[in-house]
């Protein structure tokens, strides 16, 4: 077993999440840089590469390699410290835990401009910085949604998983009971909530671009707002030194339709990646996807 394989195991992640409740911020933060500067030097290891493919396409072709493996280094350093305040907060008790994210200026008014008229909120997010804090903070303030999350988690991403599903959150692998339930929501004027930069991975894949290339990319989003009128609501949970974790929202989105339905999947979804496209180039070492996005990067780009 390697140290990736050893750091996602069950045994693995409870062991962090021992330490990570127990120790002060002063040492967990040395713990993280400790935990990062392991997995930085292990260049040739699946989640390295997997974070440096996706960088090289976020910051561009021409971007050098000793820039490349910063930007990895940057990636890795702000997941463990996001690992940590997750982890340590959720000990500490929703006092904590609603004190520490900032729920933005505009982002009660975003969701009832969603709501309005009883539509349901189909809420689309990317994995950037504290994704599972910011879905804790929403059910906090007393927001009830269900989260699509992907099938098939194993090993220590079910513990990830049972933390996400604290409060009023209802955390639910896609399946058909999932989407049964998320069209019942959606109807009822309710919030779902799904990432939408996980890489497809069924066998009927949408290939849409992002960040200017071709990557198999989920639309079940846009086939559940299609059918249930509910609204899009792009959101993120991010990090700035100055305000910290903060969850914010742009303008929501209504459906724009012509009756061709492969051709309104494709050009919604798009109009959902375009406006995270613009978050994650902001603040590209905030984007935490430890899978690779575009499959036909060759070999030699790594």
């Amino acid at each position: 077993m390697n140290f990736q394989q050893f750091a996602t195991s069950r045994f693995g992640t409870s062991l962090w999440i021992g330490l990570a409740r127990s120790l002060p911020p002063r040492a967990g933060y040395a713990l993280a840089q400790a935990v990062t500067g392991v997995l930085s030097r292990r260049v040739h290891s699946g989640l390295y590469r997997a974070l440096y493919a996706n960088q090289s396409i976020v910051l561009g072709p021409a971007t050098p390699p000793e820039v490349l493996d910063c930007a990895v280094h940057k990636v890795l350093a702000h997941a463990a410290v996001s690992s940590y305040d997750l982890i340590h907060l959720l000990a500490k008790g929703e006092d904590a835990l609603r004190a520490t994210v900032e729920m933005g200026p505009s982002l009660w008014a975003d969701i009832e401009a969603a709501r309005a008229g009883g539509h349901g909120v189909m809420a689309c997010a990317a994995h950037i910085s504290n994704f599972n804090l910011g879905l804790i903070a929403f059910a906090l303030h007393g927001l009830p949604m269900q989260i699509l999350s992907p099938p098939g988690k194993r090993g220590g991403f079910e513990i990830v998983g049972r933390l996400r599903s604290q409060g009023m959150l209802q955390d639910t692998p896609v399946d058909a009971q999932a989407l049964k339930a998320a069209i019942r929501r959606l109807h009822g004027g309710g919030m779902v909530l799904t990432g939408v930069d996980w890489p497809e991975i069924s066998v009927e894949k949408e290939v849409l671009p992002f960040f200017g290339r071709e990557a198999h990319l989920p639309t079940g989003h846009i086939r559940l707002a299609i059918s249930t009128g509910a609204r899009l609501l792009p959101v993120a949970c991010r990090w700035d030194p100055r305000r910290g974790y903060y969850v914010e929202t742009a303008i929501p989105l209504d459906l724009e339709l012509s009756g061709d339905r492969a051709q309104d999947v494709r050009h919604n979804a798009r109009r959902v990646l375009a406006v995270l496209e613009r978050w994650i180039a902001e603040k590209p070492e905030q984007w935490l996807m430890y899978h690779p996005v575009w499959e036909d990067i060759p070999e030699a780009e790594f």
